[in-house]
């Protein structure tokens, strides 16, 4: 599970059809879709509609529970985690991923919770001719002298936007601070595959409603969603692969599991995964398995 970030990336590759394998995503290319485990995280709460975020309907979400990953540092392999590669998306504030609790990338919108002293991050992007925007429920905002990154600088939380072709970076970051405090809310499909995720790392998106059936390469008809997250637990770690179907009825736990059957060798996505099983929740069709954590 390789999350290493590039964050001159700035869209799906669009090369890959298996999205599980390889993708684009505004952390940048990872090796493998770093995802599994149970329940919707607070990172929940930080994403908003993609309207609100951007011009797309649908973006991809990366999830990071940076406490976890460094209190089990000795159980990852170390080139899968080079956390401090993620201190290049909130330049100019200094403080290190090591104080930090969450890293939530979600589409053009970065959120980061974090200890470190408010006075301080001011007046980083101050010195950075960074101007103060504004206030919004609880944080104050700043925008970059070429207006194309903004920050939402709170008690110990951080949200930025920026990258190429954003006409507004403010409206971004103030979107997903009203998604975190109740007045937005992610789309329905979002949520229904945020229900059924977790862990200590995971990613997820919506899509367009898949109309072609490809189960060999992780595409399966009437598919509006898909995730995956990790739990770690010391040496081994829960994983877990969610696909959300448009309708209940559309859920084919057969599709899954020859999906599994046809990448569980020779480096792909299922290799390293045991006691694997699979079940349906509702218009959800679960994969479910452990392994080894310094296999992710």
């Amino acid at each position: 599970m390789k999350i290493n970030a590039h964050p001159t990336a700035r869209r799906q590759c669009g090369r890959c059809v298996n999205r599980f394998n390889c993708y684009y995503s505004t952390a940048g290319c990872f090796g493998v879709n770093p995802l599994g485990g149970g329940g919707s995280g607070a990172y929940a709460n930080w994403l908003a509609a993609p309207d609100d975020i951007g011009d797309s309907d649908h973006y991809r979400f990366t999830y990071l529970d940076t406490e976890a990953i460094e209190s089990n540092e000795d159980e990852l392999d170390d080139e899968s985690f080079e956390m401090n590669s993620y201190e290049e998306f909130w330049e100019p504030l200094s403080f290190d991923w090591e104080d930090t609790s969450l890293i939530l990338l979600a589409g053009q919108a970065v959120i980061i919770e974090a200890e470190f002293a408010r006075e301080d991050a001011v007046s980083d992007l101050e010195d950075d001719d960074f101007e103060e925007d504004g206030d919004h429920e609880g944080f104050t905002t700043f925008l970059g002298p070429n207006e194309a990154q903004a920050f939402g600088i709170g008690d110990n939380v951080v949200a930025f936007a920026g990258g190429y072709g954003i006409d507004d970076p403010v409206d971004i970051v103030e979107a997903v601070i009203d998604a975190q405090t109740g007045n937005g809310e992610a789309s329905e499909n979002m949520s229904t595959l945020l229900g059924e995720l977790g862990g200590s790392v995971a990613t997820g998106s919506t899509m367009e409603e898949v109309d072609a059936d490809n189960p060999e390469n992780g595409q399966f008809e009437n598919m509006v969603a898909e995730g995956d997250t990790a739990t770690i637990n010391g040496e081994t770690a829960d994983r877990k692969w969610v696909i959300v179907y448009e309708e209940q009825d559309d859920v084919d736990t057969g599709d899954l599991e020859d999906w599994v059957d046809e990448n569980d060798s020779n480096g792909a996505v299922f290799d390293d995964v045991d006691d694997i099983s699979y079940n349906q929740n509702g218009r959800k069709g679960v994969v479910t398995g452990t392994i080894d954590t310094d296999d992710l």
